[in-house]
């Protein structure tokens, strides 16, 4: 047995340079064999409009102006014939130097609220490096390639790096090097450089550029040059990370060591776009853009001649990013869910896993404890008191055999734990398909009186966030599961 449906998803970008949209049709498939449940899975991802790209629209240096973002995306909607009311799920995201504006946050969150019944709030380097890698292609072209293929995102203010292996991303990197850190006029007089390389400069000998100087040519190639080796340089697996300064976000993402090789190198972005153009002749064509990004661009073409690995410009390069963004942010669950409908949709749930004790000799008092431990945690971190909605949601890691008992005590234990803590509703996310029967146990022993959502089919780690969608079709459920929200 086997049906299929279409949701309809946005991808939004807010970069250092541009703003751009996307606008994406994703097939829902439910699937069915003779012995197993029904699973529901996102079969096809068909990006059916973009948008042109816009400006980044900012109020001086360092302020996002929303009200003219709001103008931008309600003219996108329209062309592209849609209302926020049609959208299913997908994402709006801050990206580069934007992510560190004043109230970055707080337009985030607007526009996600506006966009679209179920569109997402997310910012961040590792983030962006891997739905960037997925909108390229790099993920995909992983599969079928012996090592490691990198994509690089780089824009206007950072270079996001997602070293993909078999389908899957091992590790980010992100560095301080885009395009608009240091902005100038056709004539060289540099016009703004970017607080986040400004220290750098000043060590690595390029003091004298500075606002308001004159740059020469052969300088700004010198500066496009080293940055370029910086960057082929930190990709690579033993380097002496206190010579790159401007690396920055997760140091612990530094220590993977990888079995395999690298094998490819993609370059991403708005420079990414621009590595396929000639060189610029001249300072006024370096700058037409009112930055380096042209001489980024042709330095890294240069650097990729010498370097030992393949290195090209990605397709969809300019947009990869927002692609990733409009049509891999969605997950489904859907074979054993168990909603109270009123709760939904719910958005940035906490995640909290529940740790099982192994230790103890009688494994039902371990999974009680278990599950208890947990709400006892969320509700430490992020409260959730009287007539305050549940702020966490707890995850229910595998069980290698799940009996009926021991649903019904985890059923038991959490719905304790919630009516301890004078919680609103119970969120419950089973690493095992037993959802439905867990939120029927929920029900019946507390006499309907504590509201529950339970899903399963569910990847995610404890420390991520989740937003939860309103039932679609057959009573799937889609969500978004956010593993860094904002740059640390």
């Amino acid at each position: 047995m086997q049906n299929e449906e279409w949701l309809t998803s946005a991808g939004i970008d807010i970069g250092t340079s541009t703003t751009k949209c996307v606008f994406s049709r994703l097939k829902i498939e439910r699937q069915s064999g003779l012995s197993s449940l029904p699973q529901f899975h996102i079969t096809e991802r068909n990006v059916f409009y973009e948008s042109r790209m816009h400006r980044t629209p900012l109020i001086g240096d360092s302020q996002i102006d929303l009200g003219q973002l709001e103008r931008i995306l309600a003219s996108e909607y329209s062309n592209a014939g849609l209302l926020p009311d049609d959208i299913h799920t997908g994402a709006v995201i801050i990206t580069g130097e934007t992510a560190f504006k004043q109230q970055a946050d707080v337009v985030l969150h607007s526009l996600a609220a506006s966009a679209g019944e179920f569109v997402v709030a997310q910012a961040g380097g590792d983030l962006e490096a891997v739905l960037a890698g997925r909108g390229s292609g790099a993920e995909a072209r992983s599969l079928h390639v012996k090592g490691q293929v990198v994509n690089v995102d780089i824009g206007g203010g950072t270079a996001n790096a997602a070293f993909f292996e078999g389908g899957s991303c091992i590790r980010t990197l992100n560095f301080h090097i885009g395009g608009r850190l240091i902005m100038l006029e056709r004539d060289g007089s540099i016009t703004r450089i970017s607080p986040s390389v400004l220290q750098w400069l000043k060590a690595a000998g390029f003091k004298m550029l500075q606002e308001g100087e004159v740059a020469e040519i052969g300088r700004l190639r010198q500066l496009a040059e080293r940055w370029s080796e910086m960057l082929l340089e930190g990709i690579q697996e033993t380097v002496d990370w206190s010579k790159y300064p401007l690396i920055y976000g997760n140091p612990d993402s530094r220590k993977v060591r990888a079995e395999t090789e690298i094998a490819e190198i993609w370059i991403s972005g708005g420079v990414g776009a621009l590595m396929e153009q000639e060189s610029p002749p001249n300072l006024a064509e370096a700058a037409r853009f009112g930055d380096i990004g042209p001489l980024l661009a042709s330095a890294l073409r240069i650097a990729g001649i010498r370097y030992p690995v393949k290195l090209q410009a990605a397709p969809e390069a300019q947009r990869a990013t927002v692609i990733g963004a409009g049509v891999h942010t969605a997950m489904l669950s859907g074979s054993t869910v168990f909603a109270d409908r009123m709760l939904l949709p719910l958005r940035n749930l906490p995640l909290v896993r529940v740790t099982w004790h192994d230790q103890l000799g009688e494994e039902l008092t371990a999974i009680e404890l278990g599950v208890k431990e947990a709400f006892a945690e969320g509700k430490q971190k992020y409260g959730g008191a009287g007539t305050e909605a549940c702020k966490f949601a707890v995850i229910v890691p595998h069980l290698s055999v799940c009996t009926y008992p021991m649903i019904r005590r985890i059923a038991e234990a959490a719905a304790a734990s919630a009516l301890h803590y004078q919680l609103e509703m119970a969120v419950i996310i089973c690493e095992n398909d037993i959802a439905k029967a867990l939120g029927n146990c929920i029900h019946l022993i507390t006499g309907g009186n504590l509201p529950c959502v339970c899903l399963d089919q569910v990847a995610a780690r404890h420390g991520d966030y989740v937003d939860i969608g309103e039932p679609v079709g057959e009573g799937y459920i889609p969500l978004a599961v956010k593993t860094l929200v904002f740059h640390s």
